[in-house]
């Protein structure tokens, strides 16, 4: 098959009608500054080109591309992309002396080997390509704040073989996306502020054979047969198993990067230099199988059908925004040993530990692996495979009263508030839009947001392999440990709703002190529940539930934390890369900070059966699946900093760990943007903890009602000093094994002063007057009898946990 080469100088695009019409009524609009039109091609050029041959489109940007902006605009808001750039770029973010930005657009046609018509597509950059853009802004009445600058440097491509380009009734077309080699650069402010990065980024998503169409007003993208528990005949009525995989189940995937942190070097604002300092690495890698995509129209929703937000209400009004679900399952090793199609590459693998010194020859780190993932507990409808996430919508609101509600912590359906309360539940909520007078700037509720909301997502799996990666200054990995150990962080019925508003803090140095500026500003809402079978109350329940616990894989049993249940809530939170001040890493880095925050957690602690485990039956009357030691319940209401940092390079203590500190100030509302917070002190205990202000409740499992409680507990709490350090082999003479150290200071009260005032002073709206407040448990109590109270005025505790392998363990003898 001959192809004929099309040549273009430069290209420009400028689109004003909707992008996706029908059912997806957003509209992507492109505003293009002035250009030259493709270069002229005579009749010869083309006088070869028929209908069987390909043809293949070089682009070439000698000047460059710009737009002057891209927007998303659904019904409500509007998201802006303002000044994009596109050009060449060297393999540092090195702009001078780059060769132009460049890529080669190909389109074929032929015939399978069953004598199927195929349209092949492929779009691949010729060279390294930067894109940037110079702010993003969600523009309303009152904010005209950007959430940043971004700048995307990488080389990759997309291939696309098809029956078509879009068609449900062919199973065997072939997609892979890539980008290789990838830094993503984000900035808040001009370029004189500190950056983070993804460096290295590595995206891949293979396809071999699979489907690719549209259905039901979706864009459907499917590999394998996902299982469905209504299904009562044909391929989705199998339970994926080790038996039944096939190549064409499989999607190939791989989502890698170092998250690190620097700033601009000479003239270039964004370049990777041995200055910049690592954070932390983080990896997925390997395959799913029998897997399937949707993209939908819809995005939030608003209005109660039968007192309860329900996005799928006869009452609830869908906005333009988008919608996506996916579900899958994870090629394990047991899949990978009964079949020989298969390779260790397949098996999927988490990656977590330190990055390696930027920039630098010494490309040597530590990390751990978590691997042979695979479905925790039995497949039902809420949980048919290990990962099933049937609604994620993702808009563009207006904040004046655009929003799902809140959610009812306690209970499976999100009622509305009396309603939620009389199911015994708490209904929490945060309204968007809204965003107080904490930072130098503040909105009554007309701030647009972009809007990602969850509903009833599933994490059921777990890990049953952890090795330890050794790599060598050369970058070869030399030395795995493999351990028959595992983490479960099962995942159930995840609820969730996240605003995030353009808006930030920058120092200004007129008046010396912080003002308002551009970054990002977040409503933060997460609940994971253990639900019994009605999907009502929390309860215990060991085959679906939210587990975070340690596994013994060879014994194919646990220990830790079960049947929990979790409610994060976060109002108006500032996400902000803070610049680094002289030679203090801890100073800078990723600094999380809410004048307002809640966290609440339940679980059992103690211990079961693996669903690997031969008696694994969560139905059996006859078997124990688990052992019960203590009900726990922690709740946190207050204010919450948390800040990573990157590792001191002359540090004595450690190579390249994750830095870390953080406040508390507990008892410290500053406002009423969030519902569901303390209530009526005064009955704590006879009527439910939720009336307990912060608080710490054990029981014995049998007797729940004879709690020991810490309540209404207040004060300010400092964690400095902290520090994540993964040690290789050898790394300390003294203690040659492997190891992960955990350690930190702890300021209690008075102590907590300096570090709640460094942190306070970056907050225009909150006073640091009366940092270091006394730690007050105001009731201890057993049931609900007090016993007294406790005031510590100032304390200071160093913590250090170690995690090593059990050969390097002190001997024991009972």
């Amino acid at each position: 098959m001959r192809k004929r080469r099309i040549t273009t100088q430069r290209v420009c695009i400028q689109l004003t009608r909707p992008l996706l019409t029908g059912g997806l009524s957003a509209s992507l609009l492109i505003a293009a500054v002035p250009c030259s039109a493709m270069q002229a091609l005579d009749d010869s050029a083309l006088a070869g080109v028929s209908g069987q041959d390909g043809l293949t489109i070089n682009l070439e940007a000698t000047e460059g591309w710009s737009a002057d902006s891209i927007k998303w605009k659904p019904d409500a808001a509007e998201l802006s992309l303002n000044t994009i750039d596109l050009t060449g770029v060297e393999s540092d973010g090195t702009l001078a002396g780059s060769d132009p930005a460049a890529a080669t657009f190909t389109v074929d046609a032929g015939t399978a080997g069953d004598g199927v018509p195929l349209m092949a597509l492929g779009l691949h950059t010729d060279n390294r390509i930067r894109v940037r853009t110079d702010s993003l802004t969600i523009p309303s009445a009152s904010n005209t704040r950007s959430m940043g600058t971004f700048a995307f440097d990488f080389e990759g491509g997309i291939d696309l073989v098809n029956n078509g380009i879009l068609n449900m009734g062919y199973n065997k077309a072939y997609l892979l996306g890539e980008i290789r080699d990838g830094d993503l650069f984000y900035r808040q402010g001009d370029d004189t502020n500190h950056w983070i990065a993804l460096h290295d980024f590595a995206l891949r998503w293979e396809i071999q054979e699979g489907t690719l169409g549209v259905e039901d007003q979706s864009i459907v993208h499917r590999a394998g047969n996902p299982f469905d528990p209504n299904a009562v005949s044909g391929p989705s009525s199998e339970i994926p198993t080790s038996s039944n995989i096939q190549a064409s189940d499989l999607i190939n995937l791989a989502l890698d990067f170092d998250l690190i942190y620097g700033q601009k070097v000479g003239a270039e604002e964004f370049r990777i230099t041995n200055n910049a300092r690592g954070l932390m690495h983080f990896g997925f890698l390997g395959s799913v199988r029998d897997a399937e995509l949707k993209w939908m129209s819809g995005g939030v929703w608003q209005g109660a059908t039968a007192g309860a937000f329900d996005p799928n209400g006869v009452n609830a009004v869908t906005s333009e925004g988008l919608r996506f679900s996916s579900q899958w399952d994870y090629v394990n090793l047991d899949d990978i040993a009964a079949n020989n199609f298969l390779s260790a590459e397949n098996e999927f693998r988490w990656k977590l530990g330190e990055t390696a010194d930027v920039a630098s020859v010494d490309r040597s780190r530590v990390n751990f692996e978590l691997g042979d993932w695979t479905m925790w507990g039995e497949r039902t409808e809420r949980k048919p495979s290990a990962h099933y996430f049937p609604l994620i919508a993702i808009d563009v609101i207006n904040g004046a009263g655009q929003g799902p509600g809140g959610l009812c912590w306690g209970h499976g359906t999100n009622f509305q508030a009396a309603g939620c309360a009389s199911a015994g539940g708490q209904f929490i909520n945060i309204q968007p839009g809204r965003i107080g007078n904490y930072y130098g700037f503040t909105h009554g509720g007309d701030s647009g947001a972009l809007a990602i909301v969850v509903r009833d997502g599933q994490l059921q799996a777990y890990s049953r392999k952890v090795r330890l990666l050794e790599r060598q200054s050369d970058g070869e990995t030399v030395n795995t440990r493999e351990f028959d150990w595992g983490l479960i962080y099962s995942l159930a019925n995840i609820d969730a709703n996240f605003y995030l508003y353009p808006g930030g803090s920058r120092y200004d140095s007129g008046s010396a002190s912080y003002v308002g500026g551009d970054g990002i500003i977040a409503d933060i809402l997460l609940k994971s529940q253990t639900l019994d079978a009605s999907n009502e109350l929390q309860t215990q329940n060991w085959d679906h539930g939210t587990h975070l616990m340690i596994a013994d894989t060879e014994a194919n049993m646990g220990i830790g934390f079960m049947s929990s249940s979790f409610v994060v809530a976060g109002n108006d939170t500032r996400i902000w890369v803070k610049p680094q001040v002289g030679n203090d890493y801890y100073s800078g880095g990723v600094d999380i900070f809410s004048p307002e925050a809640r966290f609440n957690y339940r679980a059992t602690f103690g211990g079961g059966l693996l669903p690997g485990h031969p008696d694994y039956d969560p139905d059996s009357t006859t078997r124990a699946q688990t052992v019960n030691g203590a009900n726990l319940d922690l709740n946190l209401e207050g204010l919450v900093n948390l800040r990573f940092s990157p590792s001191d390079p002359a540090s004595t203590a450690g190579n390249n760990y994750l830095g870390y500190s953080g406040a508390l100030s507990l008892g410290a509302g500053h406002s009423d943007g969030m519902s569901g917070a303390t209530t009526d002190l005064s009955n704590c205990g006879s009527l439910g903890d939720t009336n307990c202000g912060s608080y710490l409740s054990i029981a014995e499992p049998s007797q729940p009602e004879a709690a020991i409680r810490l309540a209404n507990i207040t004060g300010d709490f400092a964690f400095t000093e902290g520090r994540v350090d993964i040690v290789g082999t050898g790394e300390r003479a003294a203690s040659p094994e492997p190891k992960m150290i955990i350690a930190n200071n702890i300021k209690l009260g008075y102590a907590a002063a300096d570090h709640l005032t460094d942190i306070l002073d970056t907050v225009p709206g909150i006073s640091s007057v009366n940092a270091g407040q006394p730690v007050i448990i105001d009731s201890i109590m057993l049931g609900d009898a007090r016993l007294g109270g406790m005031v510590i005025p100032s304390a200071q505790i160093h913590s250090s946990i170690t995690l090593e392998p059990q050969s390097a363990a002190v001997p024991f003898s009972p």
